[in-house]
């Protein structure tokens, strides 16, 4: 099939799923206008949806129509504009912008199925999602704010006692507030590959538009990633850049301070900061697509450009605040970066925390 007859036939596909999803809208509307209970009204259009889902969407699909209805309708050909088509690969990308409110981009990706194009997932966007997430001079601005002799702060007395050489030695661990118990396993779970040895830990659930470097650089290079697992959640997720143990753990901050990432989609990554700037949004939500879909607690490594690799991995007990750590070896050398996931921690009374 050539490009052309492929982004024909896509472009065709998401007409028409558009069209079916306004008539089923249409249809399911008086019900949601009715006072009362509204679970009757959702279980219909749960079904409907069902309907359209299995005539337009691959299999696999993580797309869920069913989850929510609103007005007007999401999807449709009056509220819809058809931006383009183009083939990558074994899918095509019908793009399409909303016509009214945030006016927001919607990339349908589609791929094959039974001979057909079919929607394989539906990514939003504020944004074209071709384009870079940071702009160049922005990089270079950020770029001018790090180093690889950054200082090195103190970390707070509430933070002082935690051993995050002790959280990567496998153990049996009890948990304080119920007793239960686990047995904690570290394992190597992949690579980081850093062109610049400009590092980011953010969160990965959202967009990279915030992303911002730690103020202290790596060698550039190859570095092993591994996580600590207890109770059935990431516990901790390191990089190391040598085999030296660390003997002293500093805050990993950002240029203007920080060291801790907040995290809404109970997600985080560690990347190369230059080369996670210029992912795309498409290629962005391609990546995190996977990652939804990965076995539980998830860790999956992030291709970023023709050279890089990072890692994106589940944060603990999902949403929250998590500390980032360089241990420093006895000559003063960065031996390991930390994300401390908080799951195998216990709190005082006075705000204390230490490692079970």
């Amino acid at each position: 099939m050539t490009d052309v007859s492929a982004t024909n036939a896509a472009e065709q596909r998401v007409q028409q799923f558009m069209v079916e999803f306004e008539g089923q809208w249409r249809l399911a509307a008086p019900a949601f206008e009715e006072r009362g209970s509204k679970r009757a009204a959702f279980e219909a259009w749960r079904a409907l949806m069902d309907e359209t889902r299995r005539r337009h969407f691959t299999d696999d699909t993580a797309v869920d129509l069913g989850q929510s209805f609103g007005s007007p309708a999401e999807y449709g050909p009056a509220s819809s504009t058809f931006l383009r088509s183009e083939r990558q690969g074994d899918a095509v990308h019908v793009l399409t912008r909303g016509t009214s409110g945030l006016r927001r981009f919607r990339d349908h990706t589609l791929r094959q199925q039974g001979g057909e194009w079919r929607i394989a997932s539906i990514a939003s966007h504020p944004r074209d999602p071709v384009e870079r997430f940071v702009d160049e001079q922005t990089v270079a601005v950020s770029l001018g704010q790090v180093a690889e002799d950054a200082p090195l702060g103190s970390i707070s007395d509430e933070q002082a006692q935690l051993d995050e050489t002790l959280n990567f030695t496998e153990r049996v661990v009890v948990r304080p507030r119920d007793g239960e118990t686990t047995r904690t396993e570290v394992s190597e779970v992949g690579t980081l590959v850093t062109s610049t040895g400009v590092l980011a830990v953010l969160d990965f659930g959202y967009g990279n538009d915030d992303a911002r470097p730690l103020a202290r650089t790596v060698a550039p290079g190859t570095y092993p990633i591994d996580r600590v697992t207890g109770f059935g959640r990431n516990a901790a997720v390191r990089v190391r850049f040598s085999d030296r143990v660390p003997v002293s753990w500093h805050p990993a901050s950002l240029p203007a301070g920080g060291h801790v990432i907040g995290v809404d989609a109970g997600c985080g990554c560690i990347v190369d900061h230059v080369a996670y700037a210029a992912m795309t949004r498409r290629d962005k939500a391609a990546v995190y697509d996977r990652f939804t879909t990965a076995a539980r607690p998830a860790v999956l490594e992030v291709p970023l450009g023709a050279t890089d690799l990072g890692i994106a991995f589940d944060t603990g007990y999902g949403d929250g605040s998590y500390p980032v750590y360089w241990g420093v070896d006895e000559q003063g050398r960065t031996a390991q970066l930390v994300v401390d996931c908080m799951v195998l921690v216990a709190q005082d009374d006075d705000g204390v925390l230490t490692h079970l």
